[in-house]
């Protein structure tokens, strides 16, 4: 909250706690700084509680890693697409008895080969040696 306090004028220090007033008057300083990108910001940071917040089933659990997929899936396939971006991720879960089926590698176009080039391992086979140092 005190980044975005900061976003008030000089005049518009808040001592205590701030009203609902001026939380509307924060974000819209904040939608006004980041014009094209707030949702995209907000729909991140909602992503990482989500994350943070790994209680649930372990349906719910394999809901939001594969919406974690497919968004950063996305993000990586416009990065390469827009700016010549090229990129890898690994993405597994943690908990070794819950997220075995919990894996995915993701490469761009110009990287399609580089684990098996320079890891000289398979998608399966780098996915494994992940989850071992997660």
């Amino acid at each position: 909250m005190d980044r975005e306090l900061a976003r008030l004028p000089k005049g518009d220090q808040v001592a205590g706690t701030p009203t609902a007033d001026i939380h509307k008057h924060c974000f819209s300083l904040f939608k006004e700084e980041y014009k094209d990108t707030y949702l995209t910001i907000l729909e991140t940071w909602k992503e990482v509680k989500e994350l943070e917040n790994m209680g649930g089933t372990v349906a719910q659990w394999q809901q939001l890693f594969d919406k974690t997929k497919r968004n950063l899936n996305h993000t990586f396939t416009a990065l390469s697409k827009a700016h010549g971006f090229e990129g890898t991720y690994l993405l597994a879960g943690h908990v070794v008895n819950q997220d075995g089926g919990l894996g995915h590698v993701f490469m761009t176009p110009s990287a399609e080969r580089f684990f098996a080039e320079c890891c000289c391992t398979s998608d399966d086979e780098i996915i494994g040696h992940f989850k071992a140092h997660v």
